[in-house]
């Protein structure tokens, strides 16, 4: 437990600087005098800021971080050193920026998170600021936090060596009568106990037929021998998140799941291959769907494919039948192919890779047989 409980990095990364130096290009092509970062998970990226309350303004030679009083002791300890970085300390950001001018006179025009924030509170917002003007720039910093650093990617396997350790704990107290909720808190626990800092998202525990709902949170079903079990769990360490989907059988499975699981193994690996940087997700898609339509099963994959990882466990690039987003190097994947038909069973496997430029390194790797226990 104590060897994967890692400390809140001291150091200051220089993917950091590389960040802010990319986020200042994006400035002046958007002919912008600044952008306003609301979004929690964008701002830890590029300040260490843990708290639920922040704001951080990105002008092209100074950086503002406005948060409030309940932690202006925590921030100390915590930040990073950015140069040129000043700390506000108030409930009252918007204010601030209105009548006390903290940006300064020449800031005329500021680009915010338009897809982080609902539309109401932008109005609300620019109603406050003018006449600062309150510019829409949505999806212009995720291209910038996408990559991972080496210290973001330790933390990133080592929230992911906890799922495993879960998992592999799990597997001997799984017993035909307990619930889906029974699994679910025994997850949640020793989750905990290996010292993760929460879940990323909520547990994923069905049983039987409910495995066909691909996304369905657990309910009072009991186990029996012969169902189908899928499980998707996370971990998080350093604020980084992990996520892992296992699918195992109770007693016994059937020749058709032992099929689909072979089939699932051989899109996921097939994924993998073809993972690599400058690809478009939709591109992606088809190593896995040829598989599964070439298995027989196509109609029965409908859910995404994968998508980034990082201080969220669901984040860009998103690898499915639509998406134009592309992979970068040094971003961090997971990929999960799954199975659901209606009224019977579903099944997933979900494993984490780091991208290189013309290859990856797989973190995580599912069992070569659907386990069964």
């Amino acid at each position: 437990m104590d060897k994967l409980h890692r400390d809140p990095p001291t150091s200051y990364p220089k993917i950091i600087d590389k960040r802010l130096q990319q986020i200042r290009f994006a400035i002046e092509d958007l002919k912008l005098d600044g952008f306003a970062l609301t979004y929690l998970p964008n701002i830890r990226y590029l300040t260490n800021f843990s708290g639920s309350s922040a704001f951080l303004f990105i002008l092209p030679n100074e950086i503002h971080f406005v948060t409030d009083d309940r932690y202006e002791y925590q921030l100390k300890g915590e930040l990073f050193p950015i140069k040129n970085m000043k700390i506000h300390i108030t409930r009252e950001v918007w204010k601030l920026v209105s009548e006390d001018r903290i940006l300064g006179p020449k800031v005329k025009t500021i680009g915010f998170e338009a897809d982080k924030m609902y539309y109401s509170e932008a109005v609300e917002i620019r109603n406050m600021v003018r006449p600062l003007k309150f510019k829409p720039t949505p999806g212009e910093i995720e291209p910038f936090t996408m990559p991972k650093d080496d210290e973001e990617l330790q933390s990133i396997k080592d929230a992911c060596k906890m799922c495993e350790d879960v998992y592999d704990y799990i597997k001997g107290v799984i017993k035909p009568g307990m619930t889906e909720w029974d699994i679910t808190n025994q997850i949640a626990y020793k989750a905990r106990q290996l010292g993760s800092e929460g879940v990323p998202f909520h547990i994923i525990c069905t049983s039987g037929s409910n495995t066909a709902m691909a996304h369905l949170h657990p309910t009072m079903r009991k186990i029996k021998k012969g169902d189908l079990l899928l499980l998707e769990f996370g971990c998080t360490v350093n604020g980084f998140a992990s996520t892992l989907s296992r699918t195992l059988a109770v007693g016994k499975a059937t020749p058709e799941q032992e099929k689909i699981y072979r089939m699932l193994i051989e899109a996921q690996n097939a994924t993998f291959k073809n993972l690599r940087q400058g690809i478009v997700g939709k591109v992606l898609e088809t190593y896995a769907r040829k598989v599964i339509n070439e298995g027989g099963y196509g109609q029965y994959f409908k859910t995404n494919l994968g998508h980034g990882v990082g201080i969220t466990y669901n984040e860009k690039p998103y690898i499915n039948s639509r998406s134009e987003d592309i992979v970068p190097e040094g971003c961090v994947m997971a990929i999960e192919p799954g199975i659901y038909i209606p009224n019977k069973f579903g099944m997933r496997i979900k494993d984490t890779a780091k991208v290189f430029k013309d290859s990856v390194m797989q973190i995580t790797f599912p069992p070569d047989k659907l386990e069964v226990i």
